[in-house]
């Protein structure tokens, strides 16, 4: 494990995105989530009853600000999550995340986002208490305990949310609430596009996830939800019907002309609302770090 702080150059040799990337430097702390064991053993790791024992991450928000935001038509929305249609896309560009942090095995939710070889999830779930999550897998399309298995050779998260992950959740720490993984094979599926400031205040985002207290998490679920905070670079949106843990890192996404963009991933949350940080050009340099083994 280790704590880079890029300059310009070195991105420049790192870049295999679309996307330009800005003059600067991205700091972030990176590791190989497997360490030395082989791949054999690492996949025997997660039996059946070791998945069925993980338990949901979370994490929920103390208390709801009620002003200081927009009063539209957030009440309109519906207040019920549904089955999101796991063959079709973009819902087939996410899955279920499996991992261990602190002894402890976990579930989360990420997906497929600008690279076919990378996932981006919650960075709560990979990085809390100065541990890194290992035993690191994501299983794409999971539904009722089918779904690809993909492994991952590297996971990275802000150096910035290393130095806020033990605080309560806020709008100002969801702001570097992401990881970035990267996986030995590309996936099969296809792609979220990575949104940078993809969405604002009145906004409708469709949001995703496993929440573990609808259908135990076998399923992925889907709500609408509208922004009504943008702050600094983190989003309140509301209402969030899958709250309670396991929905985690999913997306929020955005449709237009048929291209799907993942402009946030679900950070912390309660009943009314939830909160996820807004994708940025740091986003994009560290996914492009990341794709290239975090030189």
């Amino acid at each position: 494990m280790r704590v880079t702080r890029l300059t310009w150059s070195i991105l420049l040799s790192a870049s295999a995105l679309m996307t330009p990337l800005s003059a600067g430097a991205v700091e972030f702390t990176c590791w190989s989530p497997d360490g030395v064991a082989s791949a054999n053993a690492a996949a025997d790791y997660w039996t059946a009853e070791r998945i069925a024992a993980a338990i949901p991450d979370g994490e929920t928000i103390r208390t709801l600000p009620t002003d200081g935001f927009s009063k539209g038509r957030e009440d309109i929305l519906p207040s019920d999550a549904e089955r999101a249609p796991i063959d079709d896309a973009p819902y087939k560009f996410g899955g279920q995340l499996l991992y261990t942090r602190g002894g402890h095995d976990y579930t989360a939710s990420a997906q497929f986002v600008a690279d076919v070889n990378i996932v981006i999830g919650a960075a709560h779930s990979l990085w809390k208490g100065d541990m890194a999550a290992s035993n690191i897998r994501f299983y794409q399309g999971y539904s009722n305990g089918g779904g690809t298995l993909y492994r991952m050779d590297k996971a990275a998260v802000l150096l910035r949310w290393t130095e806020v992950a033990d605080n309560n959740p806020s709008l100002a720490r969801s702001q570097f609430d992401y990881s970035v993984m990267r996986t030995t094979v590309a996936s099969a599926v296809g792609k979220y596009e990575l949104g940078i400031d993809g969405a604002h205040v009145d906004d409708n985002v469709t949001i995703t996830g496993y929440p573990a207290r609808l259908d135990g998490g076998e399923y992925m679920y889907r709500e609408i939800a509208r922004i009504v905070v943008q702050a600094g670079t983190a989003y309140d949106a509301r209402p969030h019907p899958m709250y309670g843990g396991g929905a985690s890192g999913g997306a929020w996404f955005v449709t237009a002309n048929n291209v799907h963009k993942a402009v946030s991933v679900v950070s912390s949350g309660a009943l009314d609302g939830v909160y996820g940080p807004s994708f940025t050009q740091d986003t994009a340099d560290l996914i492009a770090i990341v794709k290239n083994g975090c030189p």
